[in-house]
Formats: structure tokens, sequence, C-alpha cells
């Protein structure tokens, strides 16, 4: 049987454990890593729930829903009565990924479209024949992506991005565990550590990034990532293994 391909290796994960982090647990520890978890950044609902609370209470009113992370359908359930997704809700809903996709069904949702690219780069192509007016509910963290947004607005249609929680460098950072390879899913998760260890903790350990604009907050902080070609821990995995066979290492 060939050797797993990450054996032996500590993998830091720094996403909070209400992002998929034991998700995360279980496919580095299948892949033969040993996963070390260690949040440095904390998810907290919005400065206040206002918005979000009247974009649920108009939700007849939107053709569809689109949500990027599985913290926005949460947090947007936690809003809709009795926390389910209305059995006949008007909106069609959308998700970025499989693993939104799941939470979506698990609140009672029926998705509609999930593009095979697991960006929000997939959404705006899948989004291409949408006609001008189509009006849209986008629930996103304080300061996330809205390309999608901007796409389907300058092809008329009415978007309402609305905050539905915040991510927050903690604050109780102990020093991070021993570990050979790091792992940042967000340009706020890598921004936290580096803020807490500083760039040089990194010296010499593989680091690893999902998404473009994490590998972009890296590249400003002088820190080269191995970058997943798509945004899940199955391609995670595959660009460190790559990373280290491209360093030399076994």
């Amino acid at each position: 049987m060939p050797p797993t391909p990450l054996a032996g290796l500590r993998v830091l994960l720094t996403r909070p454990k209400s992002e998929g982090a034991d998700d995360w647990v279980m496919a580095f520890a299948a892949a033969g890593a040993v996963p070390v978890h260690y949040p440095t950044v904390a998810i907290v609902p919005p400065v206040s729930w206002q918005v979000l609370d009247e974009a649920v209470a108009r939700l007849a009113g939107y053709d569809w829903m689109v949500f990027t992370s599985q913290t926005a359908v949460a947090s947007v359930l936690e809003r809709v009565p009795g926390q389910r997704f209305p059995p006949a809700i008007r909106a069609k809903i959308a998700a970025v990924g499989p693993t939104t996709a799941r939470a979506i069904e698990g609140g009672g949702g029926v998705v509609a479209l999930l593009p095979e690219d697991n960006r929000q780069e997939g959404l705006v192509e899948a989004f291409r024949s949408v006609p001008a007016g189509t009006r849209v509910l986008f629930p996103i963290a304080d300061g996330g992506r809205t390309l999608l947004a901007e796409s389907l607005r300058s092809r008329g249609c009415v978007v309402d991005v609305v905050t539905a929680y915040r991510t927050l460098p903690k604050l109780d950072l102990a020093p991070p565990p021993a570990f050979d390879v790091a792992t940042f899913a967000s340009p706020s998760a890598l921004r936290a550590y580096l803020a807490h260890a500083g760039r040089e903790s990194l010296a010499g350990k593989v680091v690893a990034v999902i998404g473009p604009s994490t590998a972009k907050e890296a590249a400003a902080n002088g820190i080269l990532p191995a970058v997943a070609r798509t945004p899940n821990v199955d391609a995670l995995i595959l660009a460190i293994a790559q990373s280290r066979t491209s360093q030399g290492d076994p």
C-alpha cells in the first residue's frame, strides 16, 4: 500500500470549528497527518441584526439566495422562524460548494445551483443567463468578497449584500504548538496568526492556503504559499503534498 501523502506531518488548522474544522481534521488524519487545531479567529454576530432581519422578513420578494459559507447559512437560519428554510420559499438557493450545500439541506433548503467551480467565480459564470431585474439576497461575512454581487449588478440585477457574521482575531491565543505545515482559509486567519506569532514562526514551514484573497495576503507579507487549486480540503492536501515533492521532501 502506498504511503499516505502527508504521513506524520503536524498540520496547523487555523479555521474556527464553526467553519467545518472537524471535516478538515478528519481529512488530514486520513491523509496521514497529525491535525493540530489552532483557530486564530472567532466567528461573532454582526454589530446589529437589523439589516439581516429586514432581509429575512422580505424573503418572499427574492428570486435567489446565495450562500458562500456554511457560517452564513447558520446565521440566516438563526434569524428565520423555526430556524429552517420555509418549505414554500419562493427564492431558489445557490451554494458555492458541497459543504455549504449540505448546510443548506440540513436546514430544510433545496440547492438549485451548485457550480462545478467552488468559488464565487464559479457562481459568476453560472449566473450569466440570469435576467436583469432578478432580486438576489447575498448574506456574507463583514468585509467578505462581493465579486458575485458586482457582476450581477453590472447586468441589472438587484443584489442585497447583508452582513451575516463577523470574523475577529482571537485575543486569547497561546503560543502556536509545534507544527510542520500551517494552513489558512481566509486572509483574516492569516493576519491574526501573524499578529500573534510573527512571520518568523513560519520560517522553514510549509504554508498552504485556500483562495486567491488568502494567497494575495500571504504574498503581501512576503510568504510564498502552496495554493489549493479549488477551495476544498482535498485540494489543499494535494497542494501540500505537491509542495513537499517540489522541495525534495519524501
